[in-house]
């Protein structure tokens, strides 16, 4: 008979850069970092969302509730996250405004409990 073994969890990490440049460095640094988990890091994924489809803020394109397709499947990656690892240039000592997350507000429970970080960010 066989020994049932126990699934280890897989924990999903949304990578997301916030340079749109193809040739950006900080795009570089997750695609390295994406290569080196799958070779040496097993139970975890990092998938690249690409943020370049989406449209800047604006809520006249959010009709009865729906969001464009790029902005809702950016969403749904984003809630299914167990941890966020961000790649940007630093502007002003803070991140690139692509990186502000803005179409996320209302996601906002999953980077804050109790004004804390939820999520482990890197």
């Amino acid at each position: 008979m066989e020994a049932l073994v126990a699934a280890k969890p897989v924990i999903n990490v949304a990578a997301l850069c916030g340079s749109l440049r193809k040739g950006s460095f900080n795009r570089s640094l997750l695609r390295s970092a994406i290569a080196i988990s799958k070779e040496s890091i097993k139970g975890m994924n990092i998938e690249y969302i690409d943020i370049s489809p989406i449209p800047f803020l604006n809520i006249d394109l959010e009709v009865d509730g729906a969001f464009p397709p790029p902005v809702d499947s950016f969403r749904r990656k984003i809630a299914a996250a167990d941890s966020f690892l961000f790649a940007s240039p630093e502007y002003n000592f803070s991140v690139t405004g692509e990186v502000e997350l803005t179409w996320c507000e209302s996601l906002k429970h999953i980077f804050l409990q109790d004004n804390h970080c939820n999520h482990p960010c890197f």
